[in-house]
């Protein structure tokens, strides 16, 4: 049985030293090294962002990718369970890059370090030895929206739904047309853990997405996306892309729309 995307703390205590489980830290370095899930290995996720749409940059960036992972000493059999302090944005983002780039199975640590110490588990400040991998990494272009995609689908008017996952300012501040709103934090309680998947699909209900619907996920730099689209994968959303170049790209483009909600 394939294990979920989401991962309880009980979930890798149980299975932290399994033959194929890697735990991986996505904050920066001065925070991993103040103190980590042992064993844990690092790299910090959000600069590792993809900036455009031209199928150069993403060559570039898919390179880039398989880089960071093979430093990592990632295997393509292998569980990595993403973490940060909460159930953040870089952990989701992690759990994405695993599947978009065929790597393997990827998971969110829920609640991150903070309900891993919460919970009375160690904490290390002891460095991991890593020995590097000679992962291949390939896209899948299923997984990614690209702004040209986007305004196909707006053209053709495809039925295809978006989900602006930035926070109500950001949108009302300008959107790409046909857009619904739905800030990612919606999903965390007040602990940083996510929501029970009831609540979550009762979320997602209310804006009525079908099951079969194309979906697209933005935010300003495909990591809150990231979430949304882990989140709707959880749910049986089975056609989520990430548009991982976001709003930082959309904005900048001179060949598309912006709408602004309150002329929508």
């Amino acid at each position: 049985m394939t294990p979920s995307r989401i991962v309880s703390i009980d979930w890798l205590v149980a299975h932290q030293h399994d033959a194929n489980v890697v735990v991986v830290d996505v904050r920066p370095r001065d925070y991993y090294d103040a103190g980590h899930i042992p064993g844990a290995r690092n790299v910090d996720i959000y600069p590792l962002k993809i900036l455009d749409s031209d199928p150069g940059a993403i060559d570039q960036w898919t390179h880039t990718m398989q880089s960071a992972f093979r430093t990592l000493g990632i295997r393509n059999a292998d569980h990595v369970v993403f973490y940060e302090d909460i159930s953040g944005t870089s952990a989701a983002r992690g759990v994405w890059l695993m599947e978009a780039l065929s790597i393997g199975h990827g998971s969110i640590l829920d609640g991150g370090l903070a309900a891993w110490h919460a919970a009375g588990n160690p904490i290390s400040d002891e460095p991991v030895a890593v020995t590097p991998s000679e992962l291949t990494v390939t896209l899948k272009h299923e997984l990614l929206a690209t702004a040209p995609g986007i305004l196909d689908d707006l053209r053709d008017n495809d039925g295809s739904r978006i989900i602006d996952t930035r926070n109500q300012l950001e949108w009302i501040q300008g959107t790409i047309p046909t857009s619904t709103h739905l800030d990612w934090a919606a999903h965390l309680d007040a602990d940083g853990r996510l929501r029970p998947l009831e609540e979550l699909r009762a979320m997602y209900e209310n804006l009525e997405l079908a099951h079969d619907d194309n979906i697209v996920t933005f935010c300003a730099s495909g990591y809150r996306a990231a979430h949304t689209w882990l989140v709707l994968s959880e749910l049986g959303y089975g056609n989520v892309r990430n548009y991982a170049p976001s709003w930082g790209e959309w904005i900048r483009r001179s060949d598309v729309p912006i709408e602004l909600p309150a002329e929508s």
